[in-house]
């Protein structure tokens, strides 16, 4: 992946939150900061992209085509990657295309052609005859789901455990994380001996994100997967007061930037689960950092429109 794209710190870095709950718990508490191998391409999205990219460069495709809501983080990272690389980038954006946006802007900066659908046939994307004729005139693009999550996504998040195992030496007793699409979780319990608990927080209100994380996984290390659905704060990129207070607190206290939308909120909710004595006293708990920072530009230009 260095070859096609300069500036990846990989592997990222790995950071101890001393955190007063975790000390008198006996915990551990680690952070893997994905959010800093690429300013463009950080978080989950580096890993999900990885072999996408790869696939596309070995077979000689010049286009990718892929799909995201007004402030998509996958949108954003898709558009920085292909023109890091040179791969001609189609967004499928749902509903209307505000050019002040500050994602779809940088879309736009970095030569990705958007493309406005209706939101109903946003929804249907598999069967709207809308998305069907664009989809036919690029028979040569190569497709990527929303949020990336592949087969090939999969394998670039597994390679988490590889480093992690690494920097540590051993494996952490839990892994954290922020769940969306379930891509990167799924990628996780896909690795080779794994020994970790998995635990995900759901950025979005779901009853069966549990079931298409296994899915995606071929239910690999189904037994070590928790979907915790207690901390979506309303739904998908919905937010109350409480939830920004506490991003302000943790960024002020530890210099680690939080989103909104995925990171904050299963931040918050990993601090009320040591609060309440889920993890077993002398844990090590290792929370992946997903990125999705540019994200915070989207809520003060929604706050200021």
């Amino acid at each position: 992946m260095s070859a096609i794209i300069k500036g990846l710190t990989i592997p990222s870095p790995l950071q101890e939150l001393r955190l007063l709950t975790s000390k008198k718990k006996k915990l551990r508490v680690l952070i893997k900061r994905d959010d800093l191998i690429h300013p463009w391409l950080s978080g989950n999205k580096y890993r999900k992209l990885k072999y996408n990219l790869l696939h596309v460069k070995a077979n000689n495709i010049d286009t990718i085509l892929t799909f995201g809501g007004a402030y998509s983080n996958h949108l954003h990272a898709t558009a920085g990657a292909c023109a890091l690389a040179g791969i001609n980038s189609i967004g499928i954006i749902r509903g209307e295309i505000d050019k002040s946006n500050p994602t779809l802007k940088f879309c736009i900066e970095q030569g990705m052609k958007l493309i406005s659908v209706s939101r109903t046939a946003y929804r249907n994307k598999e069967n709207a005859e809308e998305i069907q004729e664009i989809l036919h005139q690029f028979p040569e693009a190569y497709t990527i789901p929303e949020g990336g999550s592949n087969k090939l996504a999969l394998k670039g998040a597994s390679e988490i455990m590889e480093e992690l195992t690494i920097q540590l030496g051993r494996q952490p007793d839990h892994i954290v994380l922020s769940c969306g699409t379930g891509g990167t979780t799924a990628g996780l319990l896909t690795s080779d001996n794994l020994s970790s608990c998995v635990l995900a927080f759901s950025a979005l209100k779901s009853s069966h994100l549990k079931d298409e994380i296994n899915l995606l996984s071929d239910f690999k290390n189904a037994d070590k997967l928790t979907v915790n659905t207690n901390f979506h704060f309303g739904g998908y990129a919905k937010w109350e007061t409480g939830l920004i207070q506490f991003i302000n607190d943790f960024e002020s206290e530890y210099d680690i930037p939080l989103d909104h939308v995925y990171n904050g909120k299963a931040m918050y909710g990993l601090m009320e689960l040591i609060r309440s004595d889920y993890f077993e006293s002398g844990s090590i708990i290792c929370y992946i950092h997903t990125g999705g920072s540019q994200g915070k530009e989207g809520l003060k230009y929604t706050k200021n429109k």
